[in-house]
């Protein structure tokens, strides 16, 4: 019967180059290994090596078997991972949602440390506008959600706030209010505005908008596509459009109610009463500290 020891005989040898060497590797005598990669060909009804010269050189049906081989130790390792992980009583899987306005390097730093603390840990990470995400955690299909805050309470979540994101109006450098300077709120009323809400059709009540005339997105990226193709003027993250404010693209609009950026607060938000494992916590805690540390 096939053993791992034996597969692992075999693919130390090939890569030693010897069964001494493999039996050295292993703390074993090397008539062990030799009598192992024997009991294994016999198995398998294949010569691995050809013993006629001073090394043992794999034969090609043993060339032919080396790669599957070492692709069974792997998996035999990563099985063993995960049921350590298990052990320590780790998450299969967290989703996370988040935001689109709030997909920041520094959050993806966040989760890359994460991939190295918790390897085995599948994440779902899913983005939707902020309006959206109270009702997918409040029904516990996420994990976390990272969103900019509501006034309103929800009984069902849990909320956290970590922070700020500063926004910005702005236009393309050929729009009309372009050129117009201290602007106040009626004047930006005749011009189309673009803005997020969710699916429900609900905006977030921190960012709501602020004219008749609007067009709606679910995703900050697109109003950030409408805006640039002159559709109209639009709120968004200073982080996400000042590189095409910097090249002269999009011009920051003369407003005369924002006489520095817009800080819009951020939350984290959980189902009221879960569990958290140990990886729920570490990426809870590391998030309290992302916007912060982006200001």
């Amino acid at each position: 019967m096939l053993s791992l020891e034996q597969i692992n005989m075999l693919v130390l040898s090939a890569e030693l180059g010897s069964f001494s060497a493999c039996a050295r590797k292993l703390g074993k005598v090397q008539s062990a290994v030799s009598h192992g990669i024997s009991n294994l060909e016999i198995d398998l009804g294949v010569e691995l090596f050809d013993r006629t010269s001073r090394s043992p050189k794999l034969t090609p049906e043993g060339e032919r078997l080396l790669r599957s081989a070492k692709a069974l130790l792997a998996q035999s390792h990563e099985f063993e991972k995960i049921a350590e992980s298990i052990t320590r009583h780790e998450e299969g899987a967290l989703t996370i949602a988040v935001d689109d306005a709030l997909l920041t390097p520094y959050l993806s730093t966040i989760l890359a440390l994460f991939a190295q603390a918790f390897p085995h840990v599948e994440i779902d990470l899913i983005s939707l506008a902020s309006p959206d995400i109270i009702a997918t955690v409040a029904d516990g299909n996420v994990d976390i959600g990272v969103m900019f805050s509501e006034v309103e309470a929800n009984k069902q979540v849990d909320f956290c706030y970590v922070g700020s994101v500063d926004f910005v109006a702005v236009c393309h450098a050929d729009f009309p209010l372009a050129a117009l300077r201290r602007l106040s709120e009626s004047d930006l009323m005749p011009y189309r505005q673009i803005a997020v809400r969710g699916q429900q059709k609900r905006e977030s009540q921190v960012l709501i908008s602020m004219t008749p005339n609007a067009w709606w997105c679910s995703s900050n990226y697109s109003v950030l596509a409408l805006v640039k193709q002159q559709i109209g003027w639009a709120y968004l993250p200073l982080s996400l459009v000042q590189p095409f404010v910097h090249t002269g693209l999009l011009q920051k609009i003369d407003v005369t109610f924002d006489h520095k950026p817009w800080s819009v607060p951020v939350d984290l938000v959980c189902k009221k009463g879960a569990l958290r494992g140990p990886a729920h916590q570490w990426l809870f805690d590391a998030l309290k500290n992302a916007f912060s540390a982006e200001r």
